[in-house]
């Protein structure tokens, strides 16, 4: 043996064998184990070493392998609980209490699935009406690797439901199981959170599938975080005559939140917006920010109430070197402070802000006009030019939510034997750009046959929710914009056992993240409920199935029409008229049209008011169709489409 190589070869054998005995990350107490499987269960010890695996008493043995590694399984048990597993090597016993036996569905994508039910519920009002100890989640930590990974970080435990947990559950997933079990499954329901807010969808998928070089990946992003790093610094440099980014928040000790501050070592920064954008791609750490603004004798008369829109990820707020608020980390919550009236004076006051990121984006989120001071006497907008110090100075190596496979390896593949019942997925808005919305459909089919491999059920039920409305809605008939990415979605829906729920109609405008996460997971549950609980629900949302075209007129039939269409009208409205419409003509041009739902709710016949032959007809095809008025008649929306003429 070479002898450079023989020190390395006995580090290795040291921490091999003097591992103590542990067992994978995800089984810990309230866990919920897929039921009537035989279920695996694995872990590490010393190598060559004996280990019983016990479930109430009923015993399987097992012995490490020459890595330390050992696996068995548990015997097949039906739903319920609660277990005690006890893992022993004669010399170390690991109990896990309170286990049960359930459904367990893996829940992944970007922010959306991550935003938390209480975000939506400030009052707990509905934390509380869906409280359930028997819906259950354990949450995944964001991390990433460069190779597939044996062991899970957790950020979170296996947590029962109750209320005051549940609040912190994802809001989709903590909803689709409540309607689940509401529906009369009456099984534990398991939700194994894995997501990660801002991701694309190759980063979780592996080098293999996407026929990638995983080193070829990782090289070619530490470069470009690397030239990234060296552009921030100069530009950090340029702001700051010179000096060198801080490594270690002193800004408080430095005074940086008093009322009275000597400015003169700062520079200046546009409020709102993330600081990314403004020279700061890649930064995480503490950025103060400060201005000055006048109040008349009025405005500072009385108590106020300052709000700031939404702050990524944590902020500390001071008027006049008062502390009036502090939200640690909440990157989604609108900030709506308090203001006594004795800190506020007639004249010159001063405003300043600690705020926080840990990764991703950082700052004030939300547009100028969510910056600003309630008074009784008026508002006082905030918006504007503000001075900026940095406290602490944190470069990553670029954002992994965005780098191929390298969320797969850490936060899927660890996972890959652990049995499930179904994956649910809300995922899109960062993939919804042009060239990438177009390529959608066949890296939606990619990852679902890839995952179901990985798991090991080629039978893997795979539901997801198409993109909501978001933005202004159009004045012009021909501008698709998200409606891209639906329609690949919708296309994905041609593998077997997959589902999707609409939500065009309970999006917002000016907010990518919906509030109304009880209604997403609401139809997510309705695909589980027919395929899975076999329940005779209407689950597809109705979507085009042909057209006949004469002239100016079209007629258009639908499939999965459940008990038939209806023309949803608006407060004040008379005339079922379906709108959302446009046409396309024998010219190429595009027109706005108006279509008429027959009696049978089965038909739609649309008309071009330009009076020239149609060659397309799309509906809800916009960023947001806020319009769109045509449901079945059980409630789901009609999924967006585009049909040419035969």
């Amino acid at each position: 043996m070479h002898k450079l190589f023989l020190p390395i070869l006995l580090l290795v054998a040291c921490v091999v064998s003097g591992q103590d005995l542990s067992v994978f990350e995800v089984f810990t107490d309230h866990a919920v184990l897929q039921r009537d499987v035989a279920h695996p269960i694995w872990g590490w010890d010393r190598p060559g070493r004996s280990v019983t695996v016990s479930l109430d008493g009923q015993e399987v043995r097992t012995k490490t392998d020459g890595e330390g590694k050992w696996k068995t399984k548990l015997p097949a048990t039906g739903a319920g609980g609660p277990h005690l597993i006890a893992i022993s090597d004669g010399k170390q016993t690991i109990s896990l209490a309170d286990v049960y036996f359930g459904d367990v569905y893996l829940l992944s994508g970007q922010s959306n699935m991550e935003w938390q039910l209480a975000q939506s519920d400030p009052d707990s009002v509905r934390a509380r009406s869906i409280a359930d100890p028997l819906i259950r989640q354990v949450l995944v930590a964001k991390t990433s690797a460069d190779t597939p990974e044996e062991h899970i970080t957790l950020d979170e435990p296996w947590k029962p439901g109750t209320a005051g947990e549940i609040a912190n559950f994802s809001g989709v997933g903590a909803y689709f199981a409540h309607y689940l079990r509401e529906a009369g499954v009456d099984v534990p329901i398991g939700l194994v959170h894995s997501s990660w807010g801002g991701s694309r969808i190759e980063p979780w998928m592996s080098a293999e599938v996407l026929d990638v070089d995983a080193m070829s990946v990782k090289e070619d992003n530490q470069s470009v975080a690397e030239q990234i790093q060296e552009k921030v610094l100069a530009f950090y440099r340029s702001e700051f005559n010179g000096e060198e980014p801080p490594t270690e928040d002193r800004g408080e000790e430095l005074g940086y939140l008093d009322d009275e501050v000597d400015l003169s070592t700062w520079s200046t920064m546009e409020l709102p917006g993330a600081w990314e954008p403004k020279g700061y791609t890649n930064v995480d750490g503490y950025f103060y920010y400060r201005r000055s603004f006048e109040l008349t004798e009025a405005q500072a008369a009385g108590d106020a109430m300052l709000f700031l829109g939404t702050i990524d990820d944590g902020d500390q707020t001071y008027i006049n070197g008062v502390q009036v608020g502090d939200t640690p980390n909440a990157y989604s919550e609108e900030r709506e402070y308090p203001v006594p009236g004795d800190v506020l004076r007639a004249g010159t006051n001063t405003i300043a802000f600690r705020v926080f990121d840990g990764t991703g984006g950082g700052g004030f989120m939300s547009g100028p006009e969510s910056m600003y001071l309630r008074t009784a006497a008026g508002d006082v907008p905030l918006a504007g030019e503000y001075y900026y110090r940095i406290g602490e100075f944190r470069t990553g190596q670029g954002n992994p939510n965005q780098v191929p496979t390298v969320l797969y390896n850490a936060m899927i593949a660890p996972l890959r034997a652990w049995p499930l019942t179904g994956v649910l997925w809300y995922q899109g808005e960062s993939n919804a750009g042009p060239g990438d919305a177009e390529a959608y459909a066949d890296r939606m089919r990619t990852l679902i046959n890839f995952w179901r491999q990985r798991f090991g059920n080629a039978k893997l039920p795979f539901y997801w929710v198409q993109l909501a409305n978001f933005q202004a809605p159009s004045d012009r008939p021909d501008d698709p914009g998200w409606a891209i990415l639906r329609a690949s979605q919708t296309a994905a829906l041609d593998l077997p056992l997959t589902g999707q729920a609409v939500i065009t109609d309970i999006g917002e405008a000016d907010d990518i993240h919906p509030k109304n996460k009880w209604e997403v997971g609401r139809r997510l549950s309705l695909h589980a409920l027919r395929d899975i609980y076999g329940k005779e629900v209407q689950a597809s949302s109705p979507v085009v199935g042909g057209m006949s075209v004469d002239g100016y007129r079209a007629e258009l039939s639908f499939k999965e029409l459940g008990k038939g269409l209806v023309v949803k009208l608006g407060e004040g409205e008379r005339y079922p008229v379906v709108k959302s419409l446009s046409v396309q003509d024998a010219a190429g041009e595009w027109h706005w049209a108006v279509g008429l739902l027959d009696a049978e709710g089965t038909k739609l016949e649309v008309i071009n008011p330009a009076g020239t032959p149609i060659r397309k007809v799309r509906y809800a095809w916009f960023n947001n169709p806020d319009d769109a008025n045509l449901f079945s008649r059980e409630g789901l929306p009609v999924t967006p489409f585009e049909i040419s003429a035969e």
